[in-house]
C-alpha cells in the first residue's frame, strides 16, 4: 500500500498496543506527581500479582497460549 492513505492503515491489534501503552505511561506519570504513598504504582501491582498464586496461574496461562500461537500455529 503506498499513497497518503498508507499513513493511515492501522490495525486494530496496533490500536489496542498504543492504549495500553498510553494507559501505562499516564497511570507511571499520575503516581510520580501523587506521590510514593498515595497511589500503588506499576512495579507494585505487578510485584502483588506475581506474588499471587491467581497471578501465577494466569501468567502460566498466558505464557502457554502465547506459545501455542507461536510454535504451533501452521503457515
Amino acid at each position: 500500500m503506498s499513497g497518503p492513505g498508507a499513513l493511515l492503515a492501522v490495525v486494530p491489534g496496533a490500536v489496542v498496543w498504543s492504549v495500553l501503552a498510553v494507559g501505562v505511561v499516564a497511570w507511571t506519570v499520575a503516581t510520580l506527581l501523587a506521590g510514593p504513598a498515595r497511589l500503588p504504582g506499576p512495579v507494585d501491582v505487578v510485584r502483588f500479582f506475581l506474588r499471587s498464586w491467581l497471578g501465577r496461574a494466569l501468567a502460566l496461562l498466558a505464557w502457554a497460549a502465547a506459545g501455542w500461537h507461536v510454535f504451533c500455529q501452521r503457515p
